[in-house]
């Protein structure tokens, strides 16, 4: 007699648990031996059944992503606030050369070495000895810097002086760039001229970034529903915090006189930069997907 499969699926579970008679058991064995259905379903049977998932665990789950969550808008919060903060400090700790006036800097002989002092619309000087490798002749550049938002107080201010102990064959006033001009204080003139050229390198690493960001930026659009999208989006990230760095830190100058000051200052920025825009784009991730 040919058992149903509808009576043998009934008695599986007993059969499975070994709670099942003899005799059931012999009607089972029978059946499964020519029905590959039946067998299948007893295997599913006999795999360890999946917990129920513990409560506690669940609540701690939820703790946790809470506690993550809070730290995410704790940090964006903190980059919002630590960004103008530090633009603001790497733009009122610039220094801007202070073109000739009268009187700015007065030179004097002093004991086979020079004196030399200047009023408050300086608020240092920078000296720097250069010599003509054709000649031997020494030529002592002094340049003027004020802070970028302290501004110059007036030239009744108290002068500041220091000595040089060496003595130049001339001392000359100003750098010579964007035609502020230089003055000769001291010492026998010179044909022509010295000029020290601000560096321009800050401006081509804006340049390489905003293409990097445009090829970055085009690759993610290309491949945003690859596994890549992720690793592209960051490069994008990456490149276009620089260029927003430096506009923080310098503005629309790319021109520098302290390179390693800057590009130092620029780089802290950009990391902020970046770390806000990874930070945001994922929060909003997550808004997005828990609407969906």
């Amino acid at each position: 007699m040919k058992v149903p499969c509808a009576v043998i699926r009934d008695l599986l579970p007993l059969y499975a648990e070994d709670l099942a008679s003899e005799e059931s058991r012999q009607v089972v064995d029978e059946h499964l031996a020519a029905c590959p259905d039946c067998r299948e379903r007893l295997e599913k049977l006999k795999q360890p059944a999946v917990p129920e998932p513990d409560a506690a665990e669940a609540l701690r789950g939820v703790k946790k992503s809470l506690r993550r969550r809070r730290l995410q808008t704790a940090l964006l919060a903190a980059l919002l606030v630590f960004l103008p903060l530090f633009s603001l400090l790497a733009r009122s700790t610039d220094k801007i050369a202070v073109p000739w006036e009268a009187d700015l800097v007065r030179v004097e002989s002093a004991d086979g070495g020079l004196i030399l002092s200047f009023d408050g619309r300086i608020s240092a000087l920078e000296a720097e000895l250069c010599t003509d490798p054709d000649n031997g002749e020494t030529t002592l550049l002094l340049q003027g810097w004020s802070d970028r938002w302290s501004g110059r107080t007036d030239a009744a201010h108290e002068r500041g002086s220091y000595a040089i102990s060496t003595l130049p064959d001339r001392v000359i006033y100003g750098y010579g760039f964007r035609d502020m001009g230089q003055k000769f204080l001291y010492g026998k003139p010179m044909n022509g001229g010295t000029m020290i050229l601000p560096r321009l390198t800050l401006g081509y690493y804006v340049l390489i970034a905003l293409a990097a960001a445009a090829i970055f930026g085009l690759l993610w659009l290309l491949f945003r529903k690859k596994k890549a999208a992720p690793a592209l989006r960051a490069l994008f990230f990456v490149a276009l915090s620089y260029p927003v760095g430096h506009l923080l830190v310098k503005g629309g100058e790319t021109f520098s006189f302290f390179l390693v000051r800057d590009l130092a200052f620029i780089l802290i920025a950009a990391a902020a930069v970046w770390g806000l825009l990874m930070l945001g784009t994922h929060i909003l991730r997550q808004k997005r997907a828990e609407r969906e």
